[in-house]
């Protein structure tokens, strides 16, 4: 399995603004660059550039599910959600400029945590998906900006691939909620179905196929909320179980696993595992509200920068420089200056997590079988949808939002993760549902970029407009379409010279 396909290039003059300074990684639906934007007055900023890649140019629907993913981007503006800055096109294929983000996802910072014998500590654990809830508030509420056609509207944004894969911990200890690549909204278009997300984090409306709302991604959040704070997975095992267990809501309490979880905690997390969407949080920030109130009551302390300095100890424990700057006074008056884990307090690690923590494989066929889907649709379903991204490690930095299809193959997503010391490779989780890699060629190296000459910025309010992408998608459909109607001429030509002949 190919983790990284990450190359160095020659810099390369790129979209009219920017310079691609390093390919990060290829996916089964993009490329993920990282770029130099520059402007006057010496104005440089670092930035990811996700390119469609050009042999999936022709098909609309795939083309449709990249815009609408840099169309709900742009509208989002909440320091808990990545940033998307630009979408247009080079050389005909478009391509989406978003936030560089150094961090790791929460998945891989909680494998590092077991591999060093210290898992994420609970307070931590909490202040984290307090602050995923606070970003998906913002984004279940969204309304449409002024002088476009949802105007006032609610949006209705569901992220539908909410996972630890998808959540970013950045260095300084915030989270992003990332990679809206399947999610759906008011004014996609043409497209109308539900995607399936990663099988473990489905609601149970979603895992049956029924329609979804805003309420499903707080039950997905409430999956992490469970994982990260007992350590181990909550649904574990082949896919047919997984799913009758998701529609089911057969939910084990957290106690059940740490008999010292506590109480209040474990209120809210039965809260948001509920069955039925009525019986959950109605809202995201309400669940953001309920974990800010348990960490004051139970006079536990976190926020970004006590995660910070969590990260920076994982990061000396695997053998990694640590940052002066987060050295609190209090441990600088120390003599030995000893930063180690034995003076530290953490909460989390029980014995045999590791094999608790990591994924069982499930196969496209069992998938299919339990989601009562035929193979080819899943598949079909599954070849745009973005997944997760390269986790950190000794080669350099890997990017965040991720698209990724193919079991052989990683989009490095917006999300950036800097190494981070002892950060090792990771299995893909096998309860990412990948379907086969594209037909056509995979290439270890991207094709020549060719140069666009500069030209003027697009306005940012045609972005969240209903018809960005619109002559796009309309321009690559009818050119799909005119090898079909070169051959069927040449066949009625060849027809006739045939009758002409046999006529003579």
């Amino acid at each position: 399995m190919t983790r990284h396909l990450s190359a160095e290039i020659e810099p390369t003059f790129f979209g009219g603004r920017y310079t691609l300074l390093r390919r990060l990684a290829i996916g089964g639906m993009a490329e993920i660059y990282l770029a130099r934007q520059a402007a006057m007055a010496g104005f440089e900023k670092e930035v990811v550039i996700k390119r469609l890649r050009s042999e999936l140019a022709d098909d609309p629907r795939i083309v449709e599910m990249f815009l609408d993913e840099a169309k709900i981007g742009a509208q989002l503006n909440h320091p808990n959600i990545v940033h998307v800055y630009d979408v247009d096109e080079h050389d005909g294929i478009p391509y989406i400029a978003m936030e560089y983000i150094v961090g790791e996802e929460l998945n891989e910072l909680c494998r590092r945590g077991i591999s060093h014998g210290r898992f994420l500590p609970i307070e931590h654990a909490v202040e984290l998906i307090r602050q995923a809830a606070a970003g998906m508030g913002y984004f279940h509420a969204k309304r449409g900006a002024e002088g476009t056609t949802l105007a006032n509207q609610a949006l209705d944004i569901v992220h539908l691939d909410i996972s630890p894969t998808n959540l970013l911990v950045t260095q300084d200890g915030f989270l992003k909620v990332i990679d809206f690549g399947i999610a759906k909204s008011r004014g996609q278009g043409t497209r109308s179905e539900v995607l399936p997300g990663k099988l473990s984090y489905m609601s149970p409306e979603q895992a049956a196929r029924k329609p979804v709302d805003h309420r499903s991604d707080v039950f997905s959040l409430g999956i992490v909320l469970y994982e990260i704070t007992v350590g181990k997975r909550l649904y574990r095992g082949p896919a047919q179980e997984v799913v009758q267990k998701l529609i089911e809501g057969a939910v084990e309490p957290p106690t059940f696993a740490r008999r010292n979880f506590p109480p209040a905690l474990e209120s809210i997390v039965m809260r948001t595992l509920e069955k039925h969407p009525e019986d959950r949080y109605q809202s995201a920030y309400d669940l953001a509200d309920d974990l800010e109130a348990f960490l004051r009551d139970e006079r536990m302390h976190s926020g970004p920068v006590r995660i910070a300095r969590y990260l920076d100890l994982l990061s000396i424990a695997g053998g990694g420089p640590g940052r002066p700057e987060l050295i609190s006074e209090a441990d600088s008056r120390l003599a030995d200056k000893d930063l180690d884990f034995d003076s530290q307090v953490f909460d989390g690690f029980v014995p045999g997590q590791a094999e608790q923590w990591e994924d069982i494989e499930q196969p496209d066929t069992d998938v299919a079988a339990a989601l009562q889907i035929e193979l080819a649709e899943l598949r079909a379903l599954r070849t745009p949808v973005p997944m997760r991204s390269v986790p950190p490690d000794a080669d350099g930095p890997s990017t965040n939002p991720v698209p990724r299809t193919a079991p052989d193959e990683i989009d490095a997503p917006t999300r950036t993760a800097l190494p981070l010391p002892a950060a090792r490779p990771t299995p893909m989780p096998e309860d990412a549902l990948a379907p086969p890699p594209p037909p056509a060629r995979k290439p270890t190296t991207p094709p020549p970029l060719s140069p666009m000459p500069p030209r003027r910025d697009v306005p940012q309010a045609i972005i969240d407009s209903p018809s960005i992408g619109a002559a796009y998608l309309q321009r690559k459909s009818g050119s799909s379409r005119l090898p079909w109607l070169v051959v069927a001429v040449l066949a009625l030509a060849v027809i006739g010279l045939i009758a002409y002949i046999v006529v003579k």
